[in-house]
């Protein structure tokens, strides 16, 4: 789709602003970091306007969060803007403890990974120790945790510029004329949003989806919510999807990753509740099997879920590989049974057991699996989540990774989906809402 000059001129101006503001970071990081707290309690006092302005016109149906949602972003904006001068400092402090963070995370997936036999624990040990020692030096250093803050920020603000060079550029007659490791290259180069903001990314959509589900251009919203890029997509009839899970409970509103292949769902996450430590942020992984219209009437009936599918063209010979890659993953799998499974076959009381995987048995009729040895034998959310199975099977088929360093969450990989669907030349084809209100008849299998 070709861009008006309009849009070329308002994405180069954008980009050439946010690229500045990422140069002024890299050269004066301590005097950036003064103004950049003006400009984040600016935005928020905005978006508690525009927020107030909302819960006004609809003063009179039921918009209690709403103005709950406004009272909040007012006091954070007052706060931000009466402490602007002290944030510069608390700014590269939170960076340092979040290096620290990644750090810890890193040498727990390498012990992970030292345990259950899969390769390369070596070079994350080298680099949690590494990444350990400049977090520690930075939080020792503050003049040091500045500059480095200053400089990676500055960086990062630089590189998300450039992608909106390209993206404004980036039309269909334009990778006509680049080469395919071109078009590789430009992939490569596209930013990620930060880990911590897609942690909370799906907390938001679902937000969205509530509003306006709740409002009187509900069935509207709906149709807009189903996205078809037409001249990406291949008439090869095997369905690949990803889904991305919304939900309210709070353990689950993080989001969550699974794959369609063809009719059957695939989903790997911490399913066995007797293996949980750290309330279950490591657990044994479990990866289940079952039927794809029950999982979906399931998820959006039962679970009461919203579920973002992103469609994937892949070549016959992709597939092929996908086929493998699987193939090479059950390997490594053997069946387990939850508790209601294990009564069934006389192995324990009967009862009505209610953990994670009975509640997804009772459901879907699923085949669980645990893994003998590799990366997903142990599950941790912050490294191997359920990201990671749909990098696995996808290795290997041309279909890009998120660059998003350090931790993948569901949210990150939503927008990071939703970049390759809007750019022209890449898999993704399509984005469908699945939800109760367009999953009305319950499947017959």
């Amino acid at each position: 789709m070709e861009k008006s000059w309009q849009q070329k001129a308002m994405g180069l101006a954008a980009g050439l602003v946010v690229i500045a503001v990422g140069i002024l970071l890299v050269i004066k990081p301590r005097q950036s970091l003064d103004t950049l707290a003006v400009i984040i309690s600016v935005g928020i006092l905005v978006m508690a306007v525009i927020n107030g302005v909302g819960a006004f016109i609809n003063r009179h149906k039921s918009n209690t969060g709403q103005v709950l949602e406004t009272v909040v972003e007012l006091a954070a904006a007052a706060i931000l803007f009466y402490f602007r001068w002290d944030l510069g400092g608390w700014i590269p402090l939170v960076f340092a403890v979040w290096t620290l963070f990644n750090a810890v995370a890193i040498l727990v997936s390498a012990f992970n990974y030292f345990k259950d036999g899969a390769p390369n624990y070596g070079a994350y040990f080298v680099i949690g120790i590494i990444t350990l020692l400049l977090g520690l030096f930075l939080l020792a250093n503050h003049y040091a945790n500045i500059l480095a803050f200053g400089i990676v920020a500055g960086i990062y603000i630089i590189w998300y510029g450039i992608t909106i060079l390209f993206d404004t550029f980036n039309e269909e007659r334009t990778q006509l004329a680049m080469s395919a490791a071109a078009k590789k290259m430009q992939r490569k180069l596209r930013i990620a949003i930060p880990s911590i903001v897609g942690a909370l990314l799906p907390r938001k959509l679902l937000k969205d989806y509530d509003d306006k589900i709740a409002s009187e251009d509900a069935n509207a919203f709906l149709q807009s919510q189903n996205i078809t890029v037409a001249e990406k997509k291949t008439l090869n009839p095997f369905n690949v999807e990803i889904l991305i899970h919304l939900s309210k409970k709070f353990m689950e509103s993080f989001g969550h990753v699974d794959l369609i292949l063809g009719d059957e769902a695939i989903s790997y996450g911490n399913f066995d509740g007797h293996s949980y430590r750290l309330g279950g942020a490591i657990s044994d992984g479990v990866l289940f099997r079952c039927n794809r219209e029950r999982y979906l009437y399931q998820s959006t009936h039962h679970d009461e879920k919203v579920l973002y599918a992103f469609k994937v063209a892949f070549s016959d010979e992709e597939l092929k590989q996908i086929a493998r890659n699987f193939e090479r993953m059950k390997e490594n799998m053997v069946p387990w049974y939850c508790d209601t499974q294990l009564a069934e076959q006389g192995l324990l009381p009967e009862g009505d057991y209610d953990d994670v995987a009975d509640v997804i048995y009772k459901g879907n009729q699923a085949a669980f699996y645990k893994f003998t040895k590799g990366t997903l034998r142990t599950y941790f959310a912050v490294d191997t989540n359920c990201v990671k199975v749909a990098d696995s099977i996808f290795e290997g088929t041309g279909f890009d990774k998120p660059a998003i360093p350090g931790i993948v969450t569901p949210g990150a990989y939503y927008e990071f989906l939703m970049q390759e669907l809007e750019a022209p030349g890449t898999k993704v084809y399509e984005r469908v809402l699945y939800a109760k209100e367009t999953i009305t008849e319950e499947p017959v299998i």
